[in-house]
């Protein structure tokens, strides 16, 4: 069937699986001490999650470690503020999960949806008699649908305890699911036994699951803020909210809102389980109070080390780099939440392991982090940060390439990136009057300004000379520039001395080169300086001689 359908017609077969108390479990596995003591996980001044030990004696989730404390003095606690490992096992579910099905959507790091109905028709193909229910039923069965989806979610019932058996036997983590004809009842039933149990809801117990949540907001997808603007109609509780005039809730939220709120009160979801690409973003934060510059670059520097090793976990290349602050006024007490961000040049992650990056190119990622850092807060006064974050975002796939003469000219390429990189964000030295100021690399808000990449000519070879590692190579990739020339006739040592050498090339590289190309250098230099004493604001665009080059650099 197909999955956009709407699934008010019970036809389609939904899992969702959540992992019991995830961090817990994972510190458990990491810690086998830590089974049988009350232990927590915390994260800033929370206990964002505990074993259930522990919530036997009364500790919930986000509860302050004072209050916690106070309740279970003997509680163990584990700083969960680094999420790699939890990142970790959460990846393997997924994947584990992948394997069997197309279909399957994550929900943070401890929960996936699973839309099971192609395995399921084919399984009821050759299935002979009734099904017995696996693990718990919600509400009445004793006048269900007659359309089919009893035995469709029966089946999915032994689907999700095979799904769940494989994931304890290979991962070691306990899990509980819900099973129902949508994501919603899926959810929302999966909750209903814990741990390490399973519940199925019928179509015809939608209504009364529904009715059975405590409050409007533990309906997925509703938050603090929506349910106070549906107060503003009178609307508090779930009976509020299906008794409702839809014409009034339309003026409030619009009609495509409104009508999916609504449906929401009486168990109907319409949306679809997705298969979940890889992330848009990958960023880290860090709560700390911090009031100078030193300490700030030492923290962005350790962000910025940790993220890097998520990054290369991820596969891809990064293009954007956010930074996030938050400031605290002393006086008012009030918090300012503020981001910057700018591309970044792919060329500086040309390794092997991005998570072991030269020390140089984490210098010049430091140099544009500060730089964003400037944007972001005036140095020259007091200030107080409680938060710092990084992410990287707008991901490039790593080049696949297995030709030898494409691979030279695009490792030339990132050479000259690395080249240009230098120059621009080289804040030692005097900068050329001619490179470009900081403000064209960044922006006062959170769009993107994408860097200039041109260059001239005679960086391009000189960049290409300063690869070449041996004069005498029998492969064509390693040939000189002047030797990829055809038809090239040999100047005299003294002709060449003709010609000036631009003070900003490499004099004993420049005169290796051929005399006409010394020549196009030199007037090429001449007008670049006449463009820049000139002060004009229009940069012409020189048109590109048809080279090899080109031709492959293009596709």
């Amino acid at each position: 069937m197909d999955n956009e359908q709407c699934l008010d017609n019970h036809s389609n077969t939904i899992i969702h699986i959540d992992v019991d108390c995830f961090y817990a479990q994972v510190e458990m596995l990491r810690n086998p001490d830590l089974n049988n003591v009350p232990m927590g996980v915390s994260q800033k001044r929370f206990v964002v999650t505990c074993n259930y030990i522990a919530r036997s004696v009364g500790i919930k989730k986000m509860m302050l470690i004072t209050e916690a404390k106070e309740k279970c003095p003997e509680l163990v606690l584990i700083n969960g503020e680094d999420l790699h490992d939890y990142r970790q096992y959460s990846y393997k579910i997924t994947e584990l999960l992948l394997h069997s099905f197309n279909l399957v959507e994550r929900l943070g790091l401890d929960e996936n949806f699973i839309d099971a109905t192609s395995e399921v028709n084919k399984r009821l193909q050759v299935c002979e008699g009734n099904l017995d229910p696996v693990g718990n039923v919600f509400g009445d069965t004793s006048d269900l649908c007659d359309c089919g989806c009893t035995e469709r979610l029966k089946m999915g019932a032994i689907i999700a305890q095979e799904l769940r058996d494989k994931i304890k036997s290979e991962l070691k983590l306990t899990t509980c699911a819900g099973i129902a004809h949508n994501k919603l009842l899926a959810k929302i039933a999966g909750s209903r036994h814990k741990p390490n149990q399973q519940t199925i809801v019928f179509p015809n117990s939608a209504v009364e699951l529904m009715l059975s949540l405590p409050s409007l907001t533990k309906i997925p997808g509703l938050g603090q803020k929506l349910c106070k603007d549906l107060e503003t109609l009178g609307i508090t509780n779930l009976e509020d909210l299906q008794n409702c005039d839809l014409t009034q809730l339309s003026n409030l939220l619009g009609p495509e809102k409104a009508r999916v709120i609504y449906d929401l009160s009486f168990g109907i979801d319409r949306s679809v389980v997705k298969t979940t690409g890889k992330p848009q973003s990958i960023g880290i934060e860090d709560s700390k109070h911090i009031t100078a510059e030193t300490e700030v670059t030492e923290k962005l520097h350790e962000l910025l080390s940790r993220l890097l090793l998520l990054v290369a976990e991820d596969g891809r290349i990064p293009r954007t780099i956010r930074l996030t602050v938050r400031q605290t006024n002393k006086t008012s007490r009030l918090t300012v939440r503020e981001s910057r961000q700018c591309n970044i040049n792919p060329s500086l992650f040309n390794c092997k392991d991005i998570s072991q990056l030269p020390e140089h190119n984490i210098n010049k990622i430091m140099s544009i982090i500060m730089r964003l850092f400037s944007k972001l807060v005036d140095t020259q006064r007091p200030y107080h940060l409680s938060l710092l974050g990084l992410a990287f975002t707008k991901f490039l796939e790593k080049p696949n390439i297995r030709s030898t003469l494409t691979k030279f000219l695009y490792n030339n390429m990132e050479v000259q990136s690395i080249t240009d990189i230098e120059n621009k964000y080289d804040t030692g030295k005097n900068s050329p009057k001619d490179s470009s100021p900081s403000t064209s690399y960044f922006d006062n808000s959170d769009s993107d300004i994408e860097q200039s990449t041109k260059k001239s000519k005679m960086e391009n070879i000189i960049a290409r000379r300063r690869i070449q590692n041996s004069e005498d190579c029998e492969s064509p990739c390693k040939l000189k520039v002047a030797d990829l020339r055809l038809n090239s006739i040999e100047k005299s040592s003294d002709e060449n001395q003709n010609v000036p050498c631009p003070p900003n090339a490499d004099e004993k590289v420049f005169r290796e080169l051929p005399n006409d190309l010394q020549l196009e250098l030199w007037k090429e230099y001449k007008k670049s300086r006449e463009r820049i004493e000139g002060e004009s604001l229009i940069r012409t665009k020189k048109s590109k001689t048809n080279t090899i080059l080109n031709y492959l650099v293009k596709r």
